[in-house]
């Protein structure tokens, strides 16, 4: 969601909801002029069970999405994290290093932080992965692997190395953590389900128009905003969602690493 910003995410969200009323009002007004007003009193009873059994197998596929969204939601959240407490903890190891290895590699620690919480973040899921990161990394291996090996930076170089391919790692799995992962077929069905379940709602007779158009609107507005959240949750990174906030934590400790507090 990094490329529609907060604004943005809120203004979808009021577009889905107008759309959701619009929607239902229309399907109800185009649902009386196919049914007769004369129509007979068992009419509702005849379309009970279908709206019954449509909408429990919906749900159950719906139920489903949402538990499937909200762990890569967590996934996401976790891995941030971890990658936030991996960058710290590396920063921190670089007071056992000598000079000027320690200054290298804490400007290539701070760049990659810079590159992750910069403008590009959450925009790995439309493919524009920033290389900033990727570059400070490499130079962090190349400063570590040709330092020169001596009784004192040995040890902490062996550290620090391991933690380099745990921070390498995270960072893998936060790119592919951006990636969606709810198929195109899965959104076809929950749409083409969701659509069926107001088309059924609609064509079921009460005796006021108005009420019936504000009960079908409550549903569609309740099946849009689900849509809406599974959409969310399966883009993890954005405004409304993970924030580089871990990261910006991690610059204030950097600088009272460099403070020595």
């Amino acid at each position: 969601m990094g490329d529609f910003g907060l604004f943005g995410t809120w203004l979808l969200l009021a577009v889905v909801v107008v759309g959701a009323v619009a929607l239902a009002v229309g399907s109800v007004l185009l649902a009386s002029r196919v049914i007769a007003r004369d129509t007979r009193p068992e009419h509702n009873s005849v379309l009970s069970p279908f709206l019954t059994v449509v909408g429990l197998v919906y749900g159950a596929l719906l139920g489903f999405t949402v538990v499937v969204g909200w762990q890569q939601y967590l996934s996401a959240q976790t891995n941030v994290s971890n990658e936030a407490s991996t960058l710290v903890t590396m920063y921190r190891q670089t007071v056992a290093m000598p000079q000027p290895e320690q200054t290298q590699v804490r400007e290539q620690l701070r760049a990659y932080t810079a590159a992750v919480q910069g403008p590009g973040w959450g925009k790995e899921e439309f493919g524009a992965i920033s290389n900033n990161g990727r570059h400070a990394l490499t130079e962090m291996y190349r400063i570590v692997g040709t330092a020169k090996s001596d009784s004192t930076a040995s040890p902490i170089n062996s550290q620090f190395l391991s933690q380099l391919a745990v921070l390498t790692s995270d960072r893998s799995a936060r790119i592919l953590n951006s990636s969606p992962r709810i198929p195109v077929l899965l959104w076809c069905a929950l749409i083409f389900g969701s659509l069926v379940l107001i088309t059924l709602a609609s064509f079921m007779r009460l005796e006021s128009s108005r009420a019936h158009m504000i009960l079908v609107s409550t549903v569609t507005v309740l099946l849009a905003l689900l849509l809406f959240l599974v959409f969310m949750l399966d883009h993890p990174y954005g405004p409304v969602g993970v924030t580089p906030q871990r990261f910006s934590h991690a610059v204030m400790v950097f600088d009272l690493i460099d403070r020595g507090t």
